[in-house]
């Protein structure tokens, strides 16, 4: 992208948008004066990620605000509903589990990743088993209903309790076994439990326990021993950081050269009741005061947080994050950067956390911007390509059988898969089996898309920097004619997976790449995920009119077997996935393989 001309920029505060060629936004930032901060983009000495977003920008546009406030909220709705490539990505981008309490006339407690207002929520657990756990030893003391609505409503006609009334996990609200007031006492408990008021409960218990054992009343001494074991199991997440019961939100920040690693501590009466990692890329990871109002904003979007939240760097709009914070969540609340006493403390263990998930995500490096970068430049200068390929799809063909026949296009966009930009095609202009033919109609009718002046698929509508074709000489010669056919400038590539050689048209030697470097582990990753992807389809196709006697038309296997494989499988489905060691623990090895082979290919 040219330098903009200055006097194009507005003065006003206000959100700036780089857009790409196909007008998709590739970043917005804000400036209280846009004409003093745009220009900075276009210097010599910017650094390699700001480089990368101007070279790969076609124009940019402005939405000017009545003030900074103003451009803060309208820049993190834009992200929101864009999610820009180069803004703030959260790299974990994954939903942690919680415990919910359903808005219902007899709430229902249940764990669940999509958390509503309208419900009460208690975490984020770190893993999803924890939060099971959590909730299955609460339920033995607190035994409300755990069922769905349709279960629910089923039991309640039937006039009769499932299961779990049985062996005293729930209070049998589905048959009116409890009083409403009751129920809500249990609600009520296990909602204060979660909140961090664990120790009340526990020490309750323990004093009953021993006054138990003073009357020598041993067998009720053991059912609170038991209920106490169930409740210290529960709170296992639940680490003590204050002893006076404060309530707090503590946000611990690391920042390095490439990225910046978040600690998140959600604190509710003395105890860690949850917590939110994250790792993100900004474009300057020196302008925290760009990036952070917009994590403050995201993490607590989804964690209802404390009346206060204390955060290790200071950082503009804190008062528009503050009243944004209070109107979401109808509270004031408050967000500070303490200098000492037990706050500052709590803000140093956040910071000390987020150091050691640093010195995790330095040891998965493949998954970082700068390093997945040079992998991309690597690969440009061991196999003499034109330009850095930021954007590669990978091709291949599953033939199993004449009638089933699949195509898949993986999309690998610096250097990450993306799966919204896979596309799969099935083979109709021919019949039979005839993998170069296949190709050349996949790459044909792929290849046509993007010659379509208003083409609205998001995937199809892209130029690739790079195609790869799953094979050697024969596949990439068919692919390489129909490049040809609509004389486009796209470099193609073949990679044959028996030597794991690279093939390039009109080259008569293939490139051999050292098995270990980065170059050739980025190829075998979207080669494998191309075939995976095909495969996949292909497998669909087989198991969509399959029934019980069609597994008796793979060559060898008869009645029996198919008793045998159906039995241990339940279905097609489940039969269509198992391994070759799987099928071969309940049949021949000549079955399995039978089997095997009809669903994967050659084995």
């Amino acid at each position: 992208m040219e330098k903009i001309e200055i006097k194009e920029i507005p003065t006003s505060p206000g959100i700036y948008i780089f857009k790409d060629e196909y007008e998709e936004p590739l970043y917005v930032g804000k400036a209280k004066n846009l004409r003093k901060r745009v220009p900075s983009y276009f210097r010599d000495r910017s650094s390699w990620k700001v480089k990368r977003l101007v070279a790969e920008s076609e124009n940019i546009s402005f939405v000017v605000s009545k003030n900074e406030a103003d451009a803060l909220l309208a820049e993190y709705s834009f992200i929101q509903q864009y999610k820009p490539k180069y803004n703030v990505q959260f790299k974990d981008d994954k939903s942690y589990p919680y415990v919910t309490l359903s808005n219902e006339e007899w709430p229902r407690a249940y764990i669940s990743r999509r958390i509503s207002q309208k419900n009460k929520n208690f975490g984020p657990f770190p893993f999803i088993g924890s939060a099971r756990r959590s909730l299955d030893h609460l339920i033995n003391i607190f035994p409300v209903r755990t069922c769905s609505k349709n279960v629910f409503e089923r039991h309640q006609k039937l006039g009769k309790a499932c299961l779990l009334y049985d062996i005293d996990k729930c209070a049998g609200p589905c048959i009116d076994a409890i009083s409403r007031d009751e129920y809500v006492d249990l609600i009520s408990k296990l909602e204060n439990f979660y909140s961090g008021k664990s120790d009340q409960y526990i020490d309750e218990k323990i004093n009953e326990m021993m006054t138990f054992s003073e009357n020598q009343e041993y067998e009720k001494a053991q059912q609170a021993k038991s209920i106490i074991t169930h409740l210290e199991n529960a709170r296992t997440t639940q680490t003590l950081m204050v002893a006076d019961k404060k309530s707090v939100d503590v946000v611990g920040i690391d920042i390095s050269n490439f990225d910046v690693v978040i600690s998140c501590l959600l604190i509710r009466n003395g105890r860690i009741i949850g917590e939110v990692k994250k790792t993100l890329e900004p474009i300057d990871t020196e302008q925290y005061e760009e990036y952070l109002p917009q994590i403050i904003l995201s993490i607590f979007s989804e964690n209802q947080p404390s009346d206060e939240i204390l955060v290790s760097h200071n950082f503009p709009y804190v008062e528009t994050v503050q009243k944004s914070l209070s109107e979401k969540w109808d509270k004031d609340i408050q967000l500070k950067t303490p200098v000492k006493g037990w706050k500052k403390d709590l803000l140093e263990t956040a910071i000390l956390d987020a150091k050691e998930i640093r010195r995790v995500v330095n040891f998965r490096r493949r998954t970082d911007l700068e390093f997945r970068s040079q992998s991309l430049e690597q690969l440009k200068n061991n196999l003499d390509l034109k330009n850095i390929p930021y954007r590669i799809e990978a091709f291949d063909i599953s033939n199993l059988g004449a009638e089933y026949r699949a195509g898949s296009m993986v999309v690998m966009d610096d250097g990450i898969c993306k799966p919204s930009m896979y596309r799969k095609f099935h083979i109709k202009s021919f019949s039979g089996q005839d993998d170069y033919k296949s190709m050349e109609e996949v790459i044909f009718r792929r290849l046509k898309r993007l010659s379509k002046v208003d083409e609205k698929d998001k995937s199809f509508k892209r130029k690739p920097d790079l195609i790869l074709i799953d094979g050697g000489k024969g596949q990439l010669s068919s692919a390489k004619s129909v490049v040809d056919h609509f004389e486009l400038d796209i470099e193609i590539i073949g990679l044959a997976k028996k030597f794991e050689e690279v093939f390039k048209p009109n080259r008569k030697e293939p490139f051999i790449l050292d098995k270990s470097s980065e170059a050739m582990f980025l190829l075998q990753n979207i080669r494998d995920e191309a075939h995976r992807f095909a495969i996949s389809e292909n497998r669909r196709l087989r198991i969509k009119n399959f029934d019980d006697q069609t597994l008796l038309s793979i060559k060898g296997v008869g009645n029996k077997s198919s008793e045998i494989l159906l039995e241990k499988f339940k279905d097609v489905s489940r039969l269509s996935k198992a391994t070759f060691e799987e099928l071969n623990e309940v049949v021949s090895d000549n079955i399995a393989k039978k089997v095997y082979s009809y669903f994967n290919g050659d084995f």
